[in-house]
């Protein structure tokens, strides 16, 4: 009898903190990119609020790629967008890192990113966990690409934040 309250209460327990850490995401917009007259890809953004402010965690950023696309030339095209949004510090910073992480992608797969409550990022694959980059601001720094008011694409952030 007590083994079974005992093996009963762990079980509550790992329910308990697992849902803790699982974060419920309400879509907060959607938004396509696309460049010239290619369609590039479907983005969405999701928070467990379904409203947008800047910084607050979690957040889960998916984007699902419309075109074949090298993982090279994802972080070049990252590297680019900090730089126009004046991030110098930072560009080339975590090359090694992301192409460690990032596949090549094929046309329909997804590359999501998901912080967590502390900001820190954490990347997947078509859904399966690819890795994390757990430098302080790192997240912050990536979804500003999308998200900073000064992003590149105004209208694709007003979409994204459900504006």
């Amino acid at each position: 009898m007590i083994a079974r309250l005992t093996k009963g209460l762990i079980i509550l327990i790992v329910l308990i903190c697992s849902r803790s850490f699982a974060a419920d995401f309400k879509v907060v917009g959607e938004a396509r990119f696309e460049y010239l007259f290619w369609d590039v890809y479907q983005a969405q953004l999701a928070n467990p609020s379904g409203t947008y402010q800047f910084g607050n965690h979690p957040t889960k950023l998916t984007l699902t790629y419309l075109r074949d696309f090298a993982a090279k030339d994802i972080i070049k095209a990252t590297n680019e967008q900090w730089q126009h949004l004046g991030k110098k510090e930072i560009i080339s910073k975590y090359d090694a890192q992301l192409a460690a992480l990032w596949p090549d992608i094929k046309k329909g797969e997804s590359l999501s990113f998901i912080t967590d409550e502390n900001g820190i990022g954490t990347f997947y694959f078509n859904g399966k966990k690819l890795g994390a980059i757990e430098q302080n601001g790192f997240a912050d720094n990536f979804l500003a690409i999308w998200l900073d008011a000064d992003t590149s694409e105004p209208q694709m952030r007003k979409q994204l934040i459900g504006q």
